[in-house]
């Protein structure tokens, strides 16, 4: 829900434009989805993992920019 007095069609103007090319990678046995941002970097989107202290590590929390090598890229399976 929003509260704006924005009218809708302003706050939501270029959304249906928006395609994000999203990457699953696995990096220290950890599964991540990244939004490719350059040749060798990329955003952290997702973790997905199913150990707790994953979520806990702040070198691979949602956000943070990474540096990839092409051996590690995995198609995505959305």
């Amino acid at each position: 829900m929003l509260w704006t007095i924005v009218p809708l069609e302003v706050v939501l103007e270029g959304s249906e434009s928006f395609q994000p090319a999203y990457t699953e990678i696995i990096r220290n046995n950890t599964r991540l989805v990244v939004e490719e941002l350059g040749k060798n970097s990329a955003k952290i989107i997702r973790v997905i993992s199913s150990n707790p202290i994953d979520y806990l590590n702040p070198a691979i929390q949602p956000g943070n920019i990474i540096l990839m090598n092409n051996k590690l890229k995995q198609p995505a399976q959305f």
